[in-house]
């Protein structure tokens, strides 16, 4: 989505790419390829990167560093992002009695850049791991005791991930 807004630099594309998944690690060979860019490039830049705390180095792999107040700042932005390019495509298309092409669909998703491991979203749909989070209502997540409760939701949901707050105080991933 950066890449729309600030064009196809190559910094731009190497942080698009890894801010889709932040908990892998990537080789500097995936950054590259992931990116679309070379690894001779990739060499130029990585180390201001680093220093910009954007991505740590853990071993010979790369990482984002969530913990860094820019990153989060990149994230909160990106789903701001893609926040308002869903509303304006609402607004632009509120005849809900016309039906949308397949052509349509798959220019909007393409705005968004996420990688989905099919195989995990099939086996979740298989398991039925899905729950709803409705106002005034409590639910109990299946292998995590915590309880969820709130009267004072205001939109529809999803919580793709959890992420134990004895590790990570406070993250869950929203979708």
């Amino acid at each position: 989505m950066y890449e729309q807004i600030f064009g196809k630099y190559p910094q731009v594309k190497v942080i698009n790419y890894i801010l889709i998944n932040p908990e892998k690690t990537y080789s500097k060979k995936e950054i590259a390829v992931g990116a679309g860019i070379s690894r001779v490039t990739l060499d130029s830049f990585i180390k201001n990167l680093e220093e910009l705390n954007i991505i740590k180095k853990e071993g010979l792999k790369y990482k984002i560093n969530t913990e860094s107040k820019l990153v989060k700042t990149l994230i909160k932005t990106q789903i701001n992002l893609a926040e308002i390019l869903m509303q304006e495509y609402i607004e632009n298309n509120k005849n809900t009695d016309k039906e949308i092409t397949d052509q349509e669909l798959d220019d909007f998703l393409d705005n968004f850049n996420y990688e989905v491991n099919i195989d995990q979203e099939l086996k979740k749909i298989e398991n039925k791991d899905k729950y709803t989070l409705l106002d005034n209502s409590k639910i109990i997540l299946p292998k995590h005791p915590q309880t969820i409760a709130s009267t004072d939701i205001q939109r529809d949901f999803v919580i793709k991930g959890f992420v134990n707050n004895d590790k990570n105080g406070k993250m869950i991933n929203y979708g």
